[in-house]
């Protein structure tokens, strides 16, 4: 059996400790009257306080269940019954002249990217960290992209404007239970209307800037892409939608007219590292639940792209070592060439080799790395999300190439085990938290314990309230799913990756 080298990664190994219990109700509650028309369960947030990550404040919420409609701008005026202010961006940073040609919805909407779509992005939102708010400026000259990012803040708007801090764990469909509470308010339904016209316009403008694009362009309609992909993710009714493929793919031919090491200045170069890299990754992770050839078509560009990730793994958001990742595509790449059924003894043997290559990344030393280049803070939250990542990429090559089952012995209760210890050290107050979502789901797919369910399902909640971006309901439907093949089917062994993309769960957890 392969030893798991380095699992400590230098630092100590927390328990499997739940995360702070919460209060859960039943389906019943959704459709009773405890889901008023002002989302009653808790109520809006506070921007610039709290962990430097900006985790929402909750605060009291005003009831708009007997006005008239209201639209999202027109909130700047409205307080709560304790005279806390609605959380829209405030008055002043609308006055920007930059925002006055502009109409108020725009910049309303402007204003909440930079305020707090922005934090979602990366870790810490700093000047120096944080290059996705050099878009806004550059929405002047490029429609397409004033619509993308009026689209993706309403669309995040929508789900913050009456969120919800005791979401019922036992639903059947969580993500339902959100639209259900959504529908019921007013504000949000107006934002929701507002996302889905500013992305039809978007796509419009798309459609020009393709239709004509050279590498000003391509650049562009990359960012849109992103974004798409972006406003995908955080769409609370997505499950079941498939368009981020389509946009994945497009990101993925833009990808190719791009020189990855065009002379730009050392700002500009930032934010585009970034948004190529989201996308690689975005690709990388999407293969390794979606049939078809992702993979194939990502892992043609990965040697062009190489420099570009590690020139962005220093400030990367999910703390995922390029070895590791390039080590999840191969397995993708491999396991859609080699069909489930006649999966050969050539095939085995490789699967081997990368769960060798997995387990020999050598997390203390990428954290020398790190170190020389001065990236102290917050260095034992990325060990151990890194170390997370190394094994969770173990658990989806057994799942996505299982001849190796046959081969060769492997622990995985040691790779469970040990991918739960890392993730219990990064709790809900470390910025890195809301990165883990992947190496959850992974881990809650491999577990038939009740215990470490509801530890894995409270902690996707947990990391909604941290970012509520819909694909984290996404995942806890597919666990669900995935959790009912397995106690139905009592100690056969259950392949779910394979009988989740069967069911038509082909979705991207990031």
């Amino acid at each position: 059996m392969p030893q798991v080298r380095g699992l400590g990664a230098g630092v100590s190994r927390g328990n499997v400790n739940p995360l702070p219990k919460r209060r859960f109700h039943d389906d019943a509650d959704a459709a009773s009257g405890s889901a008023s028309a002002h989302c009653g369960l808790s109520s809006g947030y506070q921007t610039g306080q709290g962990h430097s990550h900006g985790r929402p404040q909750l605060q009291p919420q005003t009831d708009y269940s007997d006005q008239q409609q209201q639209h999202p701008q027109d909130v700047e005026t409205s307080t709560s019954s304790s005279g806390a202010n609605i959380p829209w961006p405030s008055p002043a940073a609308l006055t920007d002249p930059l925002f006055q040609d502009l109409d108020r919805t725009s910049r309303y909407y402007l204003a909440h990217f930079s305020e707090r779509v922005c934090k979602d992005l990366v870790v810490r939102d700093t000047l120096e960290s944080n290059p996705f708010r050099e878009l806004i400026p550059l929405t002047r000259k490029h429609p397409l992209l004033l619509q993308i990012l009026v689209a993706t803040s309403a669309i995040h708007w929508s789900n913050i404007f009456c969120p919800v801090n005791e979401i019922p764990a036992d639903l059947t469909s969580p993500a339902g239970y959100l639209s259900i509470l959504r529908s019921r308010d007013l504000t949000a339904q107006q934002a929701l209307i507002d996302a889905l016209t500013a992305k039809q316009k978007a796509m419009n403008h798309l459609r020009e800037v393709l239709d004509t694009v050279d590498p000003t362009g391509s650049e562009m309609a990359l960012v849109a892409m992103n974004f798409f992909i972006k406003f995908d993710l955080i769409d609370l009714d997505k499950l079941g939608n498939q368009s981020w493929r389509a946009h994945l793919e497009g990101a993925t031919s833009i990808m190719t007219l791009l020189n990855p090491d065009s002379n730009t200045d050392a700002s500009s170069r930032m934010l585009r590292d970034r948004v190529i890299t989201d996308s690689f990754i975005y690709n990388i992770l999407g293969s390794t639940l979606a049939s078809g050839g992702l993979a194939a078509r990502v892992a043609r560009q990965a040697f062009q792209f190489l420099p570009v990730m590690k020139r962005v793994e220093l400030a990367s958001y999910l703390s995922f070592p390029p070895d590791i990742l390039n080590i999840i595509l191969s397995a993708s790449e491999l396991s859609h060439g080699v069909s489930w059924a006649n999966q050969a003894l050539g095939a085995a043997d490789k699967a081997i080799s990368l769960i060798d290559q997995a387990l020999a990344v050598d997390i203390p030393v990428w954290a020398d790395y790190l170190r020389q280049h001065s990236l102290v803070e917050d260095l034992d939250s990325r060990v151990h999300l890194a170390a997370a990542h190394r094994s969770a990429a173990c658990q989806y090559i057994l799942q996505a190439l299982p001849v190796v089952r046959s081969m060769r012995s492997i622990d995985t209760d040691l790779l469970l085990g040990d991918v739960l210890s890392h993730l219990a050290a990064i709790d809900e107050n470390d910025p890195y938290f809301k990165a883990s979502s992947w190496p959850t789901f992974i881990a809650g797919a491999e577990t038939r314990d009740p215990e470490k369910r509801t530890w894995i399902l409270t902690r996707m909640l947990s990391i909604w309230e941290v970012c509520p971006w819909g694909y984290l309901f996404t995942a806890v439907e597919m666990l669900k799913a995935t959790w009912a093949m397995q106690d139905t089917r009592g100690s056969e062994n259950v392949n779910w990756l394979h009988d989740l993309r069967g069911m038509g769960f082909e979705n991207l957890i990031v």
